[in-house]
This record gives C-alpha cells, sequence and structure tokens, in this order.
C-alpha cells in the first residue's frame, strides 16, 4: 500500500520545466600555459616578436551544422607556421594533434596531446615538461579546452595550469599558477566566468608569497626592477552582450630587458669588451642575440553565443470577409418566362445581342491574332518572293536569245513531238 501511494504520488506531481532548446550556436575556446616571446634583431622580419613559442596549447571550435574542430600542442609555433607549413614545405607542423567533424578524423592523439571532436563536443588536452634551452623550464604543464552544446545550453570552457616556471635559470621562478574561464549561453542570455590564482613567486632566491591574486605581493616589483624585469599583473573578467559570453584570462607577464640584465650580471664588459674585437663585424650581433625576452604565463579564453530554437506554429487563419450584399429587387432582370404573359406595368428586358468573347473568337483571318497571324503572313510574303525569283533567274539562264532561222528557242518540250 505504501509504495502505490508513492507512486501515485510521483505521477500526479509536476514535471519541471524544461528551456527551449538550443538552435544556432558558436562556440570557441583557448588555453597555453606558457608562451615565450623573443624580440631579436638576427632574424630579418619586420613584426615583433620574431620568434614565438606556446607550451601546452588548444584549442577548441564548435558551431551549428554540426561543425567541430580542436587542436592540441606540446609545443605550437604559432599560427603563421602551425598552420601554414604545409603551403610553404609540404608538410604539416608535426608536434600537434587534429580533429574535425563531419570530415574527421574524430580523434588523434601523441605523447601528451589529445583532440577529439564530434556533432556535440570538442575537446583538447595538452601536457607534458618542457623546455626553451637557456631561457625557461617549465614542469606540471597542462591545458585543456572544451566546448559542449546540450538541449538547454551551450558551454566553452578552458584551463591552464603550471606547477612550477623557471626563467633564465632560476633568475624568476613561479609556482602554483592556474587560469579558467567559462562561457555559457542558453539562447536568451550569456553568463560566464574566469578566474586565476597564483601561488608565489619567487626572484633571486627570495620568496614572495601571494596571499591574493588581486595585486602582486609588497616588495615583488622593486626586486625585479635592478634586473631589468617588468611585471605585468594578471586579470580575468567575463563580457555579456545579450545572448553572447567572452570569458578571457590575461597571464602573468614577464618582460625582460636583455641589455640591462647583461649589464647587471657583467656580462657586457667581457662580451663586448673581450670578444667583440676578436671577432667579425658580421658575427658581433651574435654575442647579444636577444633584445627582449617575454614570458607569459598562463592564458585563457572561451566564447559562447546561441540562439533558441523558434516554434514551428501554423499562421493564423484569415478574418472571415462578410459577403456582399445582393442587388436591390427593382435592379434585378426579371427573366422571361417562354409562354408567359408580361407583367402589368413592367417592361419586358430588351434583348442584347451577344458579344463574342475577345480569348474564344478567332479575331483574325488565320484563326489566330496576333503577332503569330504577322509572322505567318510575313513567311507567306517571303516564300513567294522566292520562288518568283527563282523562276526570274531560271528564264534569265535557260530562256536565251531569239534564233536568226527563226527556230524556237527555250526549254525544248519533250512531251511534244517535232
Amino acid at each position: 500500500m505504501r509504495y502505490a501511494l508513492v507512486l501515485l504520488l510521483l505521477l500526479l506531481s509536476p514535471a519541471p520545466a524544461r528551456a527551449d532548446d538550443i538552435g544556432g550556436f558558436t562556440l570557441s575556446a583557448s588555453a597555453t600555459s606558457v608562451s615565450v616571446l623573443l624580440t631579436t634583431d638576427l632574424l630579418p622580419v619586420p613584426a615583433e616578436p620574431q620568434g614565438e613559442a606556446h607550451l601546452s596549447y588548444t584549442r577548441t571550435e564548435l558551431g551549428s551544422g554540426p561543425i567541430g574542430r580542436s587542436v592540441a600542442s606540446s609545443l605550437w609555433p604559432g599560427a603563421a607556421v602551425g598552420t601554414g607549413l604545409p603551403q610553404l614545405v609540404g608538410f604539416a607542423y608535426p608536434v600537434q594533434v587534429n580533429a574535425a567533424h563531419p570530415g574527421g578524423p574524430a580523434d588523434e592523439a601523441k605523447s601528451g596531446m589529445k583532440a577529439t571532436a564530434g556533432a556535440s563536443k570538442a575537446e583538447s588536452f595538452a601536457g607534458a615538461e618542457q623546455e626553451v634551452p637557456f631561457l625557461l623550464t617549465a614542469q606540471g604543464l597542462a591545458s585543456s579546452s572544451v566546448s559542449t552544446v546540450s538541449g538547454a545550453e551551450a558551454r566553452s570552457t578552458s584551463v591552464s595550469s603550471a606547477q612550477t616556471i623557471s626563467v633564465l635559470s632560476g633568475l624568476v621562478v613561479l609556482s602554483g599558477v592556474r587560469f579558467e574561464s567559462v562561457a555559457v549561453s542558453d539562447g536568451v542570455k550569456g553568463s560566464g566566468t574566469s578566474t586565476f590564482a597564483v601561488g608565489e613567486i619567487t626572484v633571486l632566491g627570495r620568496k614572495f608569497p601571494v596571499p591574493a591574486p588581486d595585486a602582486p605581493p609588497d616588495g615583488l616589483l622593486k626586486a625585479l626592477e635592478p634586473l631589468g624585469v617588468t611585471l605585468t599583473w594578471p586579470t580575468a573578467g567575463t563580457e555579456l552582450d545579450g545572448t553572447s559570453a567572452t570569458s578571457t584570462g590575461e597571464g602573468l607577464r614577464l618582460t625582460v630587458d636583455v641589455s640591462v640584465l647583461r649589464t647587471k650580471l657583467g656580462l657586457g664588459g667581457i662580451l663586448d669588451g673581450v670578444l667583440a674585437p676578436l671577432l667579425p663585424k658580421e658575427l658581433v650581433p651574435l654575442l647579444n642575440p636577444l633584445r627582449k625576452l617575454e614570458v607569459v604565463v598562463g592564458a585563457t579564453e572561451a566564447v559562447a553565443n546561441a540562439s533558441a530554437t523558434a516554434p514551428l506554429t501554423p499562421p493564423e487563419a484569415p478574418a472571415d470577409v462578410p459577403a456582399a450584399p445582393p442587388p436591390p429587387a427593382a435592379v434585378a432582370p426579371v427573366p422571361e418566362v417562354p409562354g408567359s404573359p408580361p407583367v402589368a406595368g413592367v417592361a419586358p428586358p430588351k434583348p442584347v445581342a451577344p458579344v463574342a468573347n475577345a480569348r474564344t473568337g478567332t479575331g483574325s483571318l488565320l484563326g489566330f491574332p496576333g503577332v503569330p497571324a504577322l509572322l505567318v503572313v510575313a513567311g507567306l510574303g517571303v516564300a513567294a518572293a522566292a520562288a518568283f525569283g527563282l523562276k526570274s533567274l531560271g528564264t534569265f539562264l535557260l530562256g536565251g536569245a531569239p534564233c536568226p532561222s527563226g527556230h524556237p528557242t527555250g526549254v525544248p518540250g519533250l512531251r511534244v513531238r517535232p
């Protein structure tokens, strides 16, 4: 009896309200654990930076169609090389995995990299220990980008993290860095969040814990200034525009002025005063290969935009148009009944001559009016003129002049005996 009562209550309870289904949608997510940007005078590139490397790079895209794409790379050289290399040398950049829908492949995996793409979800992951020789060593790098769509919402999520990053052989060490951005759209409005956290920063062995992510710890900027290092604190935020949401996390940026650092470390006098005179002038720039070094730790972006499904309701029926009132009885003609005498005081209707219908009447001698009749008449005239001309030409060619002896000329009549 108790189970029957519970079942009855479940059946009688109202069903929860269901959100409108998602119609069109556009999603994208990207994340990078560490980016190294190099400015040098050795490469003849008219743009800055002249070199770039992105460690643990991921990106996903998902849109109506559906169309999905995901990319993951443990060492991404930038879009110019990563996507443009096949046009230059005929083969793709090898340190990457790609997935696409519907063209495929649906998934691809290599060491420390994985990418999948489907009709409702695109996901990519990259994570491994990385090193840029002489510049940076990183441990515990990981990034992931996910774009998904369900019946009620479209969501993009990007996460990047780094356990330990050592810049210039321990000159600056960062620990416990994590960024996360989320963007959601339900077809009615957009929403999202973006957060970051930094555990600790060490400068020449001196540790600076970060109690709150709002601002850098006290004394950190003063410790970096003599080394020619400028620190830009990270930011995170979400921008909403109707049904669209864009969440971004700008990473912690370290900008190193290499010339100031060389002087601080006492390398300028050795390189410029001792080694430079011993080398040809063409090789002297090799002693100063870098002019500026930028290290960006953590970067995320998530974008979501969707529209609700339009209801398929039939159009409303038009309002009934009132019928026209019948004509007055005095105006209506009285039909004449054969064999009945005329009514007194009412004149019988006058007979009306039938009018030929413009559509059904012949309208011309040929039975069809207008341009077709003119074309037929013109054709007959041209044929008659051609026949007359041919006959005259035959008479001119075969008739000949009169015979001096009086004999008949022209075409002989073969049917008449001479």
